[in-house]
């Protein structure tokens, strides 16, 4: 193996990222989304590295099971307000994006109440710094210039891009800014500094800027004080903020606000000066610009979408919406303050030394060699050009770049989803085959190994479907709410109605997948109560019977009288029973019979469901109940999967009969009386 050295540094802090081991399900969905690849899984739990993390809070961002939070300073910042410490609560500029009503001002209320002395607006950090850039960008430059401004963007070029700390801005960020000016105005007090961002939190200890912010709290970190406190912060009346007060550079938090604060004083022409935001595109244009592909005279670049977009930010509000949030207060703040007073301000501290220096932190890791890499994709039957699929589900984009990273101790070989899926099914093979073999002999044994085998297969396959179904989710639920946006704004003759009506009903029909999907991947609680199954299996077919896949299907039924009363999930059994009669009618093209029985017996009812269709293949017969296997064109192979795992969970069986030519019956049986076990999770 190759080897480029690997720079070790000593972390400035204890690393700010906390895995609730308890919530994470492997589902490598943080590794998909870490830019950096500062997170492996290692003996089948998911670390991570500090070295190589810049705190840019995707992980905890992406998360479907909220596994992903950070260290709290709150414990600290409760004994700061406890003893006899004078505090300030130094609010970020983008507050007003995390805001849930109109009144961004009600926060400095909210905040005095929970006992912070004064409370300040952060975004007279931003005021100087923004002057410091125009002095910068007023002189010429030999090469871009770098804003310094986000710190996970310092982070990535310290430890990825290190030959471009020279185009750094050579200027603390807002947030240390205002620290130095804190620690003038208020000599001997503690500055607190309230953030969206992760970055914020391990910026305060770096050594070149430690010592100007005492801790730095999210304001998840204060809305969850401020409950405790049992303040309604709606009732607030909204106060005014002390300190030094900003003017334009409240609109610093949103992507192009630096250069915005700057004024009509920097006359520079658009292509020798870029706004950048978001992680992907940030880090390719530093990539382009460090192989000299890119070129600018200012780069003015902010990781997330804006600081708006942090990871303590209310990630359900719209990113326009907290735009607007921001650009409102920053109009309505403008109009009531005095510019006057503003450049009083700033000349009072126009003195403090906004300068700082970077350090190279660079992290490396070895380089394997051509051979180690195909044999690691041989191992998972990767290799190329033919059986490379680039899927993704991994973590990783390409095949080679999870061998590489196997290679590195990133991650485990084993981890890929088609590889786990063909050899699930050659297991699965092997043991159906063993199975028959020892059949006559040794059936309750068979039963219990193909039960286990299921567990297992379901498992793993849910638990990579679980990752799939959440990707597919966010864009989907943002396709819905904009076609209804749009539907709405159309009159009621407008022809582009039918083609909104037809985008909303196709995004439905796929949220049902995704639905189907994460069905499967985790059980469902039940939600037991008495159940009278001839109502329930009425309730089911007058649900089909004006359907016209039903119009030329008799349906029969034999219902027994005074069927004794079960304690069921009423809405999981009708999902059950449609599931069988719509596959019955399906399989036998609209024409037949199908027959319904209901009897009971010993402590058990049975319900079969008998169809005149064609039967069902031999060859099928053993994947009927398995998960994604499907003979339907547009099915998801998830229905009788789920039907099965339901009434599993109610302790009871789903057994098929059938005959090629004469059609098919699926017999559902299920216990009267469960003794209380219905209402718990299976374990």
């Amino acid at each position: 193996m190759k080897s480029v050295p690997l720079m070790v540094y000593k972390a400035e802090s204890a690393h700010n990222i906390d895995i609730k081991a308890g919530k994470c399900r492997r589902c490598l969905y943080c590794i998909q989304h870490c830019p950096v690849k500062a997170i492996k899984l290692e003996e089948n739990n998911i670390k991570v590295i500090p070295e190589r993390c810049i705190l840019c809070g995707n992980c905890i961002k992406a998360c479907p099971h909220q596994a992903m939070d950070h260290k709290s300073g709150i414990s600290r910042v409760k004994e700061y307000l406890a003893g006899d410490w004078k505090t300030i609560a130094c609010l970020d500029s983008s507050f007003p994006a995390a805001v849930e009503s109109g009144a961004p001002r009600r926060w400095v209320t909210a905040l005095k109440n929970l006992g912070f002395t004064e409370v300040w607006e952060g975004a007279f950090g931003a005021e100087l710094v923004s002057r410091a850039y125009t002095r910068i960008l007023q002189h010429d430059t030999k090469g871009p210039v770098i804003s310094s401004v986000c710190p996970a963007i310092v982070f990535y070029v310290q430890k990825y891009l290190p030959q471009l700390i020279p185009n750094l801005a050579p200027i603390v960020s807002p947030m240390i800014a205002i620290g130095k000016v804190a620690r003038r105005a208020r000599p001997g007090w503690k500055m607190i500094y309230i953030t969206p961002c992760l970055t914020q939190i391990g910026e305060m200890a770096a050594p070149e800027v430690e010592g100007f912010i005492d801790e730095v709290i999210t304001f998840r970190d204060v809305k969850r004080m401020i409950d405790q406190a049992d303040i309604t912060r709606r009732k607030l009346p909204e106060s005014d903020f002390d300190g030094p007060r900003p003017y334009l550079s409240r609109i610093v938090p949103v992507i192009g606000g630096l250069y915005k604060s700057m004024g009509i004083t920097v006359d520079v022409l658009m292509d020798e000066i870029s706004a950048i935001g978001g992680h992907r595109r940030c880090t390719n244009v530093l990539k382009q610009l460090a192989s000299g592909h890119a070129h600018a005279r200012f780069l003015d670049v902010v990781y997330c979408e804006g600081c708006i977009d942090g990871p303590f930010i209310d990630q359900e509000v719209f990113l326009l919406g907290k735009r607007q949030a921001v650009a409102r207060y920053t109009k309505s703040e403008m109009m009531r303050r005095d510019y006057a007073s503003v450049i009083d301000d700033v000349k009072r501290y126009g003195d403090i030394d906004l300068r700082r220096e970077f350090r190279a932190m660079e992290q490396t890791l070895p380089i394997p060699g051509e051979e180690q890499v195909r044999t690691i994709l041989k191992s998972i039957d990767k290799e190329p050009p033919h059986h490379n699929l680039d899927c993704g589900a991994c973590g990783y984009p390409t095949c080679r770049d999870k061998a590489v990273a196997v290679a590195q101790g990133m991650v485990e070989a084993e981890y890929c989803l088609p590889y786990l899926l063909a050899e699930s099914k050659k297991i699965y093979q092997q043991l159906e085959k063993s199975h028959r073999e020892l059949q006559l002999s040794h059936q309750e044994l068979e039963q219990a190994q193909s039960q286990l085998i299921r567990t297992e297969k379901l498992a793993s396959l849910g638990q990579l479907a679980a990752g799939v179904a959440h990707e597919i989710n966010n864009p989907l639920g943002t396709i819905t709410i904009y076609a209804h946006v749009l539907l709405k704004s159309l009159e009621r003759d407008d022809p582009r109605r039918e083609d909104m009506e037809l985008i909303i009903k196709e995004a439905g029909r796929t949220k049902e997948i995704v639905q189907g999907l994460l069905s499967f991947a985790r059980e469902t609680k039940l939600s037991p109560g008495p159940t009278d199954m001839n109502e329930l299996l009425e309730d089911v077919l007058g649900l089909v019977a004006n359907q016209s896949l039903f119009h030329n299907i008799k349906i029969k039924k034999l219902f027994a009288p005074g069927l004794p009363t079960i304690t069921a999930d009423w809405a999981q059994l009708k999902q059950v029973f449609l599931n069988i009669i719509l596959n019955a009618a399906e399989a036998m093209e609209g024409r037949g019979t199908i027959t319904i029985t209901t009897v009971s017996g010993a402590r058990r009812i049975k319900v079969k469901v008998q169809d005149t269709g064609p039967g069902i293949p031999p060859e099928i017969m053993g994947k009927l109940f398995s998960p994604f296997f499907t003979t339907k064109e547009k099915g998801t192979g998830l229905g009788l999967a789920i039907s099965y795992g339901i009434i599993e969970h109610h302790s009871g069986k789903i057994e098929v009969e059938t005959a090629l030519g004469k059609g098919s019956t699926f017999t559902v049986s299920l216990p009267v009386d469960e003794g209380g076990r219905h209402g718990t999770e299976k374990g």
